[in-house]
């Protein structure tokens, strides 16, 4: 099926409002010779005359008031869908999927979708948390516009961009002795009862590169998620090792937390992008906006948290311009 063109919508609509084909013409800003070959082409592509002319006046049919009609809702809806799909790329309007680590999503994210949102209100934001391994699966499936995730240095690593080292601290009770140090060395650890992540989630393995030539004189204990081991510290069975973003915030005055300076132990946190997908304008301007928000509130990072430059040169090729 052939579809009239929208500009020969819009001289036949000229027409019909100024029955003059001198006045139709200047206002569509084009030639008399052209506005006739419109009209007689729309009438070809319907079938039936749309115009009746005479040397002294232009009328519609009865068809052509009906097609006027259509003629006016076509080109109202193609503008409409036209100014959407604008907006969409000045970032009025559109949607972003965040893919990111549970972690930051509790301590990070809330402030950054808050800048976010008041920025651009009309952008929806969806919000998924999920361990690192799922988030991976889902980006390879080319799911979520955007994750905020440990980065993996690989074949496609110019689709991640590092924003934030995360250093693991020593999580204990309020009142334990080590507590009483300013930093600890993991040499302190070894007549400690230690709970863990069991082996196979990934923040275990950096616990291992802590933990592992030590010769540990109690067996730890093995819980499947950070909220369960945190609340084993709190209740004073253990201590453990979590990275600063995955400790309890301060307001939690039953355990504190250490640096744990021999090893140093870290991971990065960074934003990662599907290699199948490419940025909408709505993505674009989140991650800038984020690391806007992240420097201007370095304050809010939890302890153990620093930033890691990223030049606007690093982003513009993490965002493919």
């Amino acid at each position: 099926m052939i579809y009239p063109n929208p500009r020969h919508l819009r001289a036949f609509i000229a027409l019909a409002e100024t029955r003059s084909f001198t006045d139709a013409a200047n206002a569509v800003h084009i030639g008399q010779p052209a506005l006739s070959q419109a009209i007689a082409g729309l009438e070809a592509m319907v079938g039936v005359r749309l115009i009746e002319r005479s040397t002294r006046s232009v009328s519609l049919t009865p068809a052509g008031a009906e097609f006027l009609v259509d003629a006016r809702r076509v080109l109202e809806a193609n503008e409409h869908l036209l100014t959407r799909g604008t907006h969409w790329a000045d970032v009025h309007r559109g949607r972003i999927e965040l893919l990111a680590i549970p972690s930051m999503a509790y301590r990070l994210l809330p402030m950054l979708v808050r800048d976010f949102s008041n920025a651009y209100p009309d952008v929806r934001v969806e919000v998924h948390d999920h361990p690192d391994p799922v988030l991976r699966q889902k980006l390879d499936r080319g799911e979520g516009d955007l994750a905020i995730m440990t980065p993996v240095q690989d074949d496609n690593d110019q689709f991640s961009l590092p924003f934030l080292r995360d250093h693991f601290r020593v999580l204990m009770p309020a009142d334990h002795p080590l507590a009483r140090h300013k930093w600890i060395d993991s040499k302190q650890l070894l007549s400690e009862r230690l709970v863990l992540l069991r082996r196979g989630a990934l923040l275990r393995s950096y616990t291992d590169v802590a933990i592992g030539a030590l010769s540990l004189q109690h067996s730890p204990l093995e819980v499947d998620q950070p909220g369960t081991l945190i609340g084993m510290v709190e209740a004073g069975l253990c201590i453990a090792l979590l990275p600063a973003m995955s400790c309890p915030s301060v307001a939690l005055r039953t355990v504190v937390t250490r640096p744990l300076k021999q090893p140093s132990v870290n991971r990065v946190i960074g934003f990662a992008l599907s290699p199948g997908r490419q940025p909408m304008p709505a993505v674009h301007a989140f991650v800038r906006l984020a690391l806007q928000s992240l420097a201007e509130n370095k304050s809010h990072l939890p302890e153990g948290c620093e930033l890691l430059p990223t030049s606007q040169k690093k982003i513009e090729r993490f965002l493919g311009k």
